[in-house]
């Protein structure tokens, strides 16, 4: 693959010590009438990312958890609630939009100090605000998290404050940075001001992209109700189909839903006509709207611009390192301070490459091929799948008698013809289960299996040994704790929900699409035989809402295609930037594999890359204290690890930092032989990075099998990841509330 070399981080100087609290807690069961049923909806209240779906597996999902009981800080400032709402509860539509950042004390119940506002910016940049009051306005959500020492003074924040997108396309960094900006600060610095914001089109920024809306029926349920009831149905309706290759039909009914909804969602674009918000929610209009959000930022904090100067570079040695050390001689005002996961990579390189002399800091983890994003169907993304599939029975052979599936004497070969043999039972028969809460039949299908499997990669340490028991219960038919009823519940009285589902992944994964699908029935078929070829879990990527989701799309974009693409003439020249990338990879990646991140590397003059010894989506999928001292390095530094000296496309000479955790063997949490914890020896600080790292892999984990049980009806609730999801396990009933 690679000629490798090892590095330790280069910087770790004591902080301040911040108290890391791991323990969260559901909420109360009976807060109040519709936040009492909010857990059985949860998975249509998760605002759509992964953290990890992430890239591809649906929209990123966050969800919402409370803070364990006494974590909870004065509402004195806090705008009037709604009285179905907890305390500490924050409605968007009490936020007041302006052209100008205006925040306010908000979502208390997450902690005492994120601040709210929503930044007015145009529809269309090409009809600027100040040309006419009548020309269409988004209002972007954003949240802040203050670094520490902050005051009511905006002069007191920052520079530039770390923008941060959790992936899709269609995650909600709002909800983002509620749940995780207090990790990022642990792990990256806890000076750092952290701004998540919802892209345009997704979670709470308006106007949303939501193929389902709806008006008030005539028995009471408002719209937004009325229109997640019919997305339910519409959702479990789908369940049957299987995935792509799961009967010689399958591939046929997917792609027609597919089509039906793009129908729906064109309905409503004509509806709005010229100021629909389909036809501007591209990535490019939100690289936009993160330069806005940079620009209102300065102007918030009313300080001088400062006179850009070129940058100079120097080699230092850094803990026996050689690094690169960036001469601050420019400030990171007025420029981008940004990190981007996953989908997340693929806004930030865009931005790059729009505004080169606007990047301050931009680090990219877990990296997508941005020229074969725009193209009809992304099927190199799943390179190496099964390699991270392949891994799960080495694991569990090395686990031994930890791992349920495991006999002894056993090879990881003995466990995987086990596990064929239990899918092909699945294919000619699903297991008949009834749950033992629910009186309700359900049917667990191989596709059930194989897509909590896919879910699985994303994050092997915290889902393999999920996995594992899942397999084990169907072999000796137990399924019935782990499985639930994927049917919509009956809804009989409004729901308050904290984000209502959107159709953002799908309108912008089509929308940013530079070559469009408009395929047939057989032209699809050979699209997935050579997709077969990278992986067998190729009827898994074929149906996400930018591969055959966009097939038929025909809502045209206002603006051109991105640029993005690898014909021959359309190549150019490494894009030279105000201040060098830093790209982050693990050597396997599900989804956006460890050669396209080499390949992006080589986009951007100067740029660097760190390739993380481990497996799963985004360097967040294992904590590697190597990897945590580079990030902290380049955003508080500007160091970056030495450029990667390439001798072919996928050869050559780049940083790379080893990650020694394992599933059924979490170093994070493992006592030694001698009964010391493994992060003994570690400063305060660095121990505190690694627990907050393993903090956002866990959330990663979590909330990729929560989409799994929403976007695709999956029944299977995972053992050990649904224990800590929101979840209410009463039932709702039509009675008087």
């Amino acid at each position: 693959m690679s000629s490798l070399e090892s590095s330790m981080s280069p910087l770790f100087e004591e902080k301040q010590d911040r108290n890391y609290r791991s323990d969260v807690r559901p909420p109360p069961r009976h807060p109040n009438r519709g936040w009492g049923r909010l857990g059985v909806v949860l998975l249509a209240v998760v605002s759509g990312v992964g953290i990890i779906s992430h890239f591809g597996h649906g929209r990123v999902n966050y969800g919402f958890r409370f803070p364990s009981p006494g974590h909870k800080a004065s509402s004195s400032s806090e705008a009037p609630e709604p009285s179905d709402a907890p305390e500490g509860w924050t409605e968007w539509s009490t936020i007041t939009p302006s052209e100008k950042l205006i925040w306010q004390p908000c979502f208390q119940l997450y902690g005492p100090d994120f601040q709210c506002a929503r930044l007015t910016v145009p529809m269309d940049y090409h009809r600027p605000l100040n040309e006419s009051a009548d020309h269409p306005k988004v209002h972007l959500a954003l949240v802040l998290k203050p670094g520490i020492g902050r005051t009511e003074d905006p002069s007191s924040f920052g520079q530039s404050p770390l923008l941060i997108n959790p992936g899709g396309p269609g995650g909600s960094g709002a909800n983002f940075a509620l749940t995780a900006s207090e990790l990022l600060q642990t792990a990256a610095g806890s000076d750092l001001d952290i701004i998540g914001f919802d892209p345009r089109g997704v979670g709470s920024t308006t106007p949303k992209a939501d193929c389902f809306v709806a008006p008030d029926d005539d028995f009471g349920l408002d719209g937004k109700n009325v229109a997640y009831m019919q997305r339910l149905g519409w959702l479990t309706s789908g369940h049957d189909v299987g995935i792509v290759n799961s009967s010689n039909v399958a591939l046929s009914k997917l792609n027609a839903r597919s089509k039906a909804l793009s129908k729906l969602c064109k309905r409503v674009d004509e509806v709005e006509g010229n100021n629909s918000i389909f036809r501007y929610s591209n990535t490019p209009n939100v690289a936009r709207d993160m330069l806005s959000i940079v620009q209102a930022w300065d102007e918030w904090r009313s300080v001088p611009d400062v006179k850009p100067a070129k940058s100079s570079q120097k080699q230092e040695i850094v803990d026996e390192q050689t690094v690169t050390k960036i001469e601050a001689q420019d400030s990171t005002q007025g420029k981008l301070v940004y990190w981007g996961f996953s989908y997340g990579t693929l806004l930030g390189a865009t931005f790059s490459s729009m505004f080169p002399d606007k990047v301050g800091r931009i680090i990219l983890d877990g990296v997508v091929d941005a020229d074969h994003y725009v193209s009809p169907m992304l099927d190199n993304a799943i390179f190496d799948t099964d390699a991270i599939w392949d891994k799960f029975f080495s694991y569990c052979a090395e686990a031994g008698s930890q791992c349920p599936l495991f006999q002894p004497g056993e090879k990881p070969e003995d466990i995987k013809r086990r596990f064929d043999d239990t899918m092909i039972s699945l294919e000619k028969e699903p297991a008949i289960v009834l749950p033992s809460r629910e009186n309700v039949p359900i049917l667990i299908t191989a596709s059930d299996v194989k897509m909590i499997i896919f879910s699985a990669l994303y994050s092997p340490i915290v889902m393999f040994p999920s996995i594992a028991i899942l397999i084990k219960a169907i072999i000796d038919d137990r399924l019935d704790n782990i499985v639930g009823s994927p049917a919509p519940t009956m809804l009989c009285h409004n729901l308050t929900l904290p984000q209502w589902p959107d159709d953002a992944q799908k309108v912008i994964g089509c929308s940013d699409k530079r070559y469009k699908l408009n395929d047939d029935l057989d032209s699809l078929q050979t699209r997935f035989e050579a997709m077969a070829n990278f992986s067998s879990f190729a009827d898994v990527w074929m149906n996400v809402g930018f591969n055959l989701g966009c097939n038929g799309w025909d809502i045209e974009t206002k603006d051109p295609p991105m640029r993005w693409d690898d014909h021959p003439a359309h190549k150019q020249q490494p894009i030279e930037t105000s201040f060098p990338l830093l790209f982050l990879s693990n050597h396997f990646d599900p989804v956006t594999p460890l050669r396209s991140a080499l390949k992006m590397t080589r986009k951007f003059s100067q740029a660097s890359i760190i390739e993380q010894i481990a497996e799963g989506h985004c360097t967040v999928s294992c904590s590697s204290l190597c990897t945590i001292g580079h990030i902290q390095a380049y955003l508080n530094k500007g160091i970056l690890p030495p450029a990667p000296k390439f001798s072919s496309d996928d050869e050559g000479e780049w940083t790379t930092c080893i990650c020694d955790a394992k599933p059924w063997k979490n170093l994070m949490v493992e006592k030694t032989a001698m009964g010391t914890n493994n992060l003994d020896g570690m400063t305060a600080e660095q121990a505190n990075a690694m627990t907050a790292y393993g903090g956002l892999r866990d959330k990663f984990a979590e909330f990729t099998a929560a989409q799994q049980q929403f976007e695709y009806g999956n029944p299977i609730r995972l053992p050990r990841i649904r224990s800590s999801l929101f979840m209410n396990d009463e039932h709702p009933t039509c009675s008087k509330p």
